[in-house]
């Protein structure tokens, strides 16, 4: 291996090294219930929602159930899975894994009612839930990190989400101090941790896990090249957007979204040459799917620049829409149908003696399966969207219920798929 960063690797999967089956289904399968609930408590709301009220407790709390119950749970699990799998360390003891997704649970939901119900002691129980929870999983992952035998691309991803995500509950933590004490904090607090969470821990790692499952499962096996200007200039856009709502000063946020036009580029460049667009590749129905997430990436790169030039702010709620719901959201659902399978084959058939039957991945979850989610979170939000633009809660309904279908389905799809049976092959 050639030295210094040009010479970093997305780095190969060491199959030897996986947490137990149940650790990462846990945590995804309540993920995907996180955010059916996200999506209801919109549908609560939906009207102070298309009028552009985000403040009220109950939006808040569907917001909340998006990034805490739904999408970071997920995020969660992938990590538990991933960090010995592609790092060479060792999992992560699955009774501290359960114990942290205990704690991160009963804080979640302790939270959330404290939001609804605008109770100040149930969001202080909860807010301490969150920060135990989270300080734990930041300690099990990063100590995976720290001691292991193999440094790549994917681990400067990782390390650089987890950071954010560090800052992210400590905004958090400050945030819920003053909703409950009226303690005064820096101007466009929320801003800044909105800021540091969706462009930082979603940012970098949602950026980290495509670059290395596009190269294991694309044909072309492409090893991204520009990775460094990704990580640096989605690192510079946050520095830059938040310091210039902490100071007030315009052109540091504007400096920063360019950053994020560069970052963006230089992401979707990496992916092109790795078989984005490449028809053998796509054929592959699950990067095909993971391809479409890239459709709301570039609607959330225009809304936002629209929103930061043009000081059109209320274009923020259906650009992080887009975002999280889109890319984020999109791309878990789309890779989840890649590694779930490959999850139950390593711990059910790949350690079997030679010559045993075992399913082939395809056997254990059809590639047609992908259709079915995909589709229906695709157009789900693309009927949100414009539902937001006309203002129209029929239509904002649909949407809604058909991101919510998505989730279900691909509950109701992994578990056919661990239950089996497997049709097996010599």
């Amino acid at each position: 291996m050639r030295s210094g960063l040009t010479g970093l690797r997305v780095g190969r999967a060491h199959t030897d090294k996986t947490s137990q089956l149940l650790v990462p289904t846990v945590f995804w399968i309540t993920g995907a219930f996180g955010m059916v609930a996200g999506l209801w408590r919109l549908w609560i709301s939906r009207h102070a929602v298309l009028q552009g009220v985000m403040s009220a407790g109950g939006v808040i709390a569907g917001i909340h159930c998006f990034t805490l119950a739904g999408l970071t749970m997920v995020m969660m699990g992938a990590l538990y899975q991933l960090v010995p799998v592609l790092l060479n360390a060792k999992p992560v003891r699955t009774g501290a894994a359960l114990s942290q997704w205990v704690i991160y649970t009963i804080g979640i939901i302790v939270f959330v009612i404290g939001l609804i119900y605008n109770s100040p002691l149930s969001l202080s129980l909860g807010g301490v839930g969150l920060v135990g929870g989270i300080s734990f999983f930041v300690v099990n992952i990063g100590g995976r990190i720290s001691h292991r035998t193999t440094w790549n691309i994917t681990g400067w991803f990782f390390t650089g989400a987890l950071g954010y995500l560090s800052l992210t509950i400590l905004m958090g933590a400050l945030l819920a101090w003053r909703y409950v004490f009226g303690t005064a904090i820096f101007s466009h607090a929320l801003t800044v941790h909105m800021t540091i969470a969706v462009g930082g821990w979603f940012g970098l790692l949602v950026s980290g896990v495509s670059y290395r499952l596009w190269a294991m499962f694309g044909r072309k096996h492409h090893e991204p090249t520009l990775w460094f200007v990704t990580w640096s200039f989605i690192n510079g856009a946050v520095m830059g957007i938040v310091a210039g709502n902490v100071l007030g000063v315009y052109w540091l946020q504007v400096l920063g979204w360019g950053f994020q036009i560069i970052a963006f580029a230089a992401f979707v460049g990496d992916l092109i040459a790795g078989g984005l667009f490449d028809r053998r590749t796509m054929r592959d129905p699950v990067l095909r799917a993971a391809g479409s997430s890239l459709v709301f990436l570039g609607v959330f790169e225009v809304l936002g620049t629209i929103a930061v030039l043009g000081h059109h702010y209320p274009l923020w709620i259906p650009a992080l829409w887009a975002y999280g719901l889109g890319w984020v959201g999109l791309s878990f659902l789309s890779f989840s149908q890649k590694l779930f399978p490959f999850m139950i084959w390593l711990h059910r058939y790949a350690h079997a003696p030679r010559g045993r039957k075992a399913p082939r991945l395809d056997d254990i979850w059809r590639p047609w399966w992908v259709y079915g989610p995909s589709a229906s979170a695709f157009f789900g939000l693309i009927t949100m969207l414009i539902a937001w633009g006309f203002g129209s809660g029929g239509w904002f309904s649909l949407g809604l219920a058909l991101e919510a279908l998505a989730w279900v389905s691909l509950v109701v799809m992994g578990t056919i798929a661990f239950r089996g049976p497997h049709r097996l092959h010599e």
